[in-house]
């Protein structure tokens, strides 16, 4: 997965090959501007776009599914940890999208669910599994409406988004 760590690292690397081709002949000093410039080109380049996360998203969330109906809880432990780095990337990357305050929507909306989730992986829960993946579901929903994007829908899956991985325990 592409997420703000290896864009991070990415990055890194890329500036230190920058500041190298900036400079002219020793002692010499490098042009701010440039830098500047070149690393806000950077950041655009290798920083994944909302759209990006949010399918990643998608797909966590129905392998989560998957993962705890079939009370696989250290499968549904790693998903939901995986929608949780998700949800942070997304809230530090885009904090706010189109005037859309999405980090504290995604605050108000998921959090919770997201400690009910935990709660019940990690008590292998199935009955409190459901309730709170139903919970975060509506959170997700009530996100998308509260941010004029009632159209995304999010549903309990009712097939898995990948057929390589065996969800049961």
């Amino acid at each position: 997965m592409f997420d703000a760590r290896t864009a991070t690292a990415a990055m890194v690397l890329t500036v230190s090959t920058l500041l190298g081709g900036c400079a002219e002949p020793a002692g010499d000093r490098v042009d701010a501007g440039v830098v500047e410039a070149r690393l806000a080109d950077l950041e655009d380049r290798f920083t994944p776009g909302l759209h990006t996360l949010m399918g990643e998203l998608g797909t966590r969330h129905a392998m989560l599914w998957f993962s705890g109906d079939a009370r696989n809880w250290p499968l549904a432990d790693y998903q939901l940890h995986e929608v949780e780095e998700l949800v942070e990337d997304i809230e530090t990357l885009h904090p706010v999208y189109d005037d859309i305050p999405v980090a504290q929507l995604i605050g108000e909306m998921v959090a919770a669910p997201l400690e009910a989730l935990e709660t019940a992986v990690d008590g292998g829960d199935h009955a409190g599994f459901v309730r709170a993946f139903d919970e975060l579901t509506q959170g997700c929903n009530g996100c998308h409406i509260a941010s004029d994007r009632a159209a995304l829908r999010l549903v309990r899956p009712t097939s898995p988004p990948v057929t390589n991985l065996d969800f049961q325990p």
